[in-house]
């Protein structure tokens, strides 16, 4: 995908807005308007995030910052398009001493080993076109998958979901702002991009939000 598209979904992300974003985002929209508290992010990297870990689309690194990881063993890679993004997380995430990759996450993503466990979270909602299209990025972690990777991750869905008539106007504006793209997206859609490159898959519905954890990507090689 043309790296200018794909920027559409990121232009929000400037230092100012990041500092923002906790409170804005997480303290109030995520709560307020998706209907999603703040534990049931955590709690999918509590049950998931292995101890070579990759996050891919980093936002702020709030979840992974507040998921109690032990610090002492955990090696995290960070892989963003959007250096901002990259800066702030690393910065809050320093006492890991995190890899720093910038990376269109519609093309392979390499960046020198494999992991154990694999976050997508808040990226699909963002990136454009169709969720087929947006399959793209399944296809893109290939080499960061070895044969017991497990991904996991969310995303904010734009149809199927119950939705009051206040966060379907939110959604609607921040859509035709494209700092998310998510119009078409369904539980049924992500479901069926994770199965075709994986034989494991688990999807649920919380608020707004879809969670989701895969296993055996086809793509994985040793």
């Amino acid at each position: 995908m043309d790296v200018g598209t794909y920027r559409h979904g990121i232009k929000a992300y400037t230092p100012f807005f990041l500092r923002l974003y906790d409170f804005l985002v997480i303290g109030i929209f995520t709560r307020i308007f998706w209907k999603c508290e703040g534990r049931h992010y955590i709690g999918i990297y509590r049950r998931h995030a292995g101890q070579r870990h990759a996050d891919i689309g980093v936002g702020t690194g709030y979840f992974l910052d507040h998921a109690g990881l032990d610090e002492s063993r955990q090696q995290i890679a960070l892989v963003d398009l959007n250096r901002n993004c990259l800066r702030h997380a690393a910065q809050r995430l320093q006492r890991f001493a995190p890899e720093c990759h910038v990376r269109n996450a519609f093309e392979p993503i390499a960046i020198g080993h494999k992991v154990d466990s694999i976050c997508i979270g808040g990226l699909i909602h963002c990136a454009p076109g169709t969720m087929q299209e947006k399959g793209r990025i399944f296809d893109a972690i290939a080499p960061l998958c070895g044969p017991g990777t497990t991904l996991f991750g969310y995303t904010l869905l734009g149809t199927g979901a119950p939705m009051s008539w206040y966060a379907r106007a939110l959604m609607g504006f921040m859509n035709r702002l494209q700092v998310v793209n998510n119009r078409g997206d369904s539980l049924q859609s992500l479901q069926a991009e994770l199965s075709q490159r994986f034989s494991q898959v688990e999807v649920w519905l919380v608020g707004c939000n879809a969670f989701f954890t895969a296993k055996n990507h086809r793509g994985a090689t040793k």
